[in-house]
Order: structure tokens, then C-alpha cells, then sequence
């Protein structure tokens, strides 16, 4: 049964790109073996990750999260189970919004999905708590 999260932190504002960069590569490498895909989005400091794949390896990969201390203020914005899996190409895909003109490589393979991930949370109630959410991080510069 897939299960999947969202949730939202604060990262720890000494935390530079290049030490994000690392973690990704760590964990996408690692997320592969463990079947779990996402997104990881972020803006100044907070953060909005959506995690699926198998319930208890799920389960697993959040404690490590939330004990990071990479992390301040985690919290689950919604969990559910029995669902279908939308990042299945994204070991951990990312988005910084700071990067928009930086990054263009990850930042078109998320505004190129968006429209196809807004249609997805009509049947993904995680989805659409983080696809509400980033819009609600972001709102301020629309």
C-alpha cells in the first residue's frame, strides 16, 4: 500500500545551497532503494516536502526527518494511505524558489508539471495540501 505525507519546516538558516545540494544527492540515491518519490520545495527558509512510497518505510524516513537537525517547527500537514503514487519519475525533486532564474533545469521540470500535478490533487489529498500550501507560501509575489 502506498502512503504518502506532506509536511512543512523551517530549515536551518545556516544551511547553505551547497550543503542542500549534497543531502539531495544523498537523498535521491537512497530514496531510489527505498522506493519512495517526492518533492522537495523550497522558499527562504521553509520548507514543504511531499514523501510516498511503502507505509513503513515512509514512516521511517519522516522520524529521520523530523529528528533532523537540519529542521525546526516540522509538522505533518496531511498523511494518507491507499493512494497512487504522482512523483514516479522523482527520486526527490526540488524547487528552490529563490533559484527561479538559477536553476532552470529543476525549475522548469516543476512549473512544466504543475499543470498536470493541479489536475492529480483532485484525487490526492496530500497533493493538493501541498499544492495549496506552496501557493500560500508564495502568494506574495503573484
Amino acid at each position: 500500500m502506498l502512503n504518502a505525507l506532506v509536511y512543512e519546516s523551517q530549515a536551518d538558516p545556516r544551511l547553505t545551497d551547497a550543503e542542500l545540494e549534497v543531502i539531495l544527492i544523498g537523498s535521491r540515491v537512497r530514496n531510489a532503494r527505498r522506493d519512495i518519490t517526492g518533492a522537495l520545495l523550497k522558499r527562504d527558509v521553509r520548507i514543504l516536502q511531499m514523501i510516498e512510497g511503502p507505509t513503513d518505510t515512509i514512516a521511517r524516513t519522516f522520524e529521520a526527518i523530523a529528528a533532523s537537525p537540519l529542521h525546526r517547527d516540522v509538522r505533518v500537514l496531511h498523511r494518507a494511505s491507499g493512494l497512487e503514487r504522482v512523483f514516479d519519475r522523482w527520486h526527490m525533486g526540488f524547487f528552490d524558489f529563490q533559484s527561479l532564474h538559477g536553476r532552470g533545469a529543476s525549475t522548469a521540470t516543476w512549473v512544466d508539471t504543475l499543470p498536470q500535478l493541479q489536475t492529480d490533487a483532485a484525487k490526492n489529498p496530500v497533493l493538493a495540501t501541498l499544492l495549496e500550501r506552496w501557493a500560500e507560501i508564495t502568494s506574495d509575489v503573484r
